[in-house]
């Protein structure tokens, strides 16, 4: 009887090359889990303690299902050059994404990790050596030129600041060009809440933002809230704040408030706070670690605020409350915020219901970002500065990303909608 979890077999794949794909996939998986210990000792300088497991709950969940992917790798070319510019934040997970899931589909996969992260990145590929696929063999730490300089003509996929990506987009040649940047993710809280409806959103919320102490492209930047309910939920908000710990390391299981990474994240969220000044209405203790910021949460009308969301990076609660749903539209569309579009996520807002985007954000209904991304479907909204595609002939062109059905439209021509686009 034929197994109706596996995907359909195209003339260019065979059983037996799906159950080895699988097979490898599932041992890669293994190893990660055996190496839990070694992993998260590797990772504790950059990384909170819950989101280190849940870097590694992924990265187990996406290696045991390789063979979602295997049809649209099998329509791919297998001779694919593959260079992949990695990011500074969810180091593990960008291992198994961009290193370990690809390697089981295609021969010549190279990486360059962000310089700040190459030795933690270097330690997990020496934690993984005896695996069944060679990360320390695909991994390069050459300058950005020189690893420019290998990738010419090649698929890139850049992980980082979009203007930073769109230069190596350009220098490379690309052709085929992956571009993950930055979104604004926000959340939007409306009024048709009951009271543990409320709690949930807020608890949703705090989850969010505080990922890995704020640092990860899909904290929300924004959380818009109904002024019906903004009293009481920035009220709520502060009271369930105070009760996360304050400590000198994100070693602590659950929500902690931890120095940052490095001290060039610690500038610019201090910055940030800085910007907000008058508007901060509760900021959390510190430790004594020189690169820890206090969790803080500003308040702020739409009407006061001007269009812009930068990247806070940081555990840094930017509540902007709204009157009516299109002030949130208008701000989201606005020509200085509409190419981060990325998501955004919905508690209550009875303006969202059905609706699958706004402007260039997908609705994750009331799913945050996080518990909305899976790495075997497409990641992202239609913002240019969130998921960039672009490429020989084909027009740069922002939308829900996949490498794997991206390398399939590749190898069987991009059509003249994506040349037009």
């Amino acid at each position: 009887m034929k197994n109706l979890s596996e995907p359909a077999l195209s003339d260019r794949g065979s059983p037996a090359d799906y159950h080895r794909i699988v097979e490898t996939g599932c041992r890669a998986a293994a190893l990660i889990e055996c190496r839990r210990d070694r992993i998260r000792e590797a990772m504790a300088e950059i990384a909170t303690a819950d989101s280190i497991e849940t870097e590694i709950d992924d990265s187990i969940r996406l290696l045991r299902t390789a063979g979602v992917e295997y049809a649209a790798y099998r329509h791919s070319d297998p001779d694919t050059q593959l260079r992949v510019f990695l990011p500074a934040n969810n180091v593990l997970y960008s291992t198994a994404l961009f290193i370990l899931l690809p390697s089981l589909y295609l021969d010549n996969v190279l990486a360059r990790p962000a310089s700040r992260v190459g030795q933690v990145y270097a330690e997990l590929a020496r934690i993984l050596s005896d695996g069944p696929i060679d990360v320390a063999g695909r991994l390069r730490t050459y300058s950005q030129q020189s690893f420019i300089d290998v990738s010419q003509g090649s698929v890139v996929v850049f992980n980082g600041k979009p203007g930073n990506g769109r230069r190596v987009h350009e220098d490379c040649g690309s052709r085929l060009f992956l571009g993950f940047g930055t979104g604004i993710n926000p959340i939007v809280v409306g009024r048709d809440l009951s009271a543990p409806e409320l709690g949930a959103a807020i608890d949703a919320t705090i989850d969010a933002r505080l990922y890995n102490n704020g640092q990860d492209c899909l904290c929300p930047d924004v959380i818009f809230v109904d002024a019906a309910v903004s009293k009481e939920f920035v009220t709520e908000l502060t009271r369930r704040l105070e009760r996360i710990p304050v400590r000198s390391s994100g070693a602590l299981p659950g929500p902690v408030s931890s120095p940052l990474a490095d001290k060039g994240t610690y500038d610019r969220a201090v910055a940030e706070i800085a910007a907000l000044d008058s508007a901060v209405v509760w900021a959390g203790d510190t430790s004594a670690h020189p690169w820890h910021c206090p969790t803080v949460v500003a308040v702020r009308r739409s009407d006061e605020i001007a269009p812009t969301a930068p990247e806070l990076f940081g555990p840094i609660f930017n509540v902007v409350v709204y009157e009516r749903f299109d002030e949130v539209v208008g701000f989201l569309t606005d020509t200085a915020t509409a190419e981060l579009g990325m998501y955004v996520s919905a508690f209550g807002e009875a303006e969202l219901i059905g609706v699958d985007r706004v402007g260039n954000a997908r609705n994750t209904g009331n799913s945050t970002a996080f518990r909305f991304e899976n790495g075997h479907e497409p990641f992202g909204g239609y913002g240019t500065d969130g998921t960039l595609v672009a490429g020989t002939g084909i027009a740069p062109t922002g939308r829900p990303l996949l490498l794997s059905a991206e390398l399939a439209r590749l190898a069987n021509g991009y059509g003249d909608a994506d040349a037009r686009q």
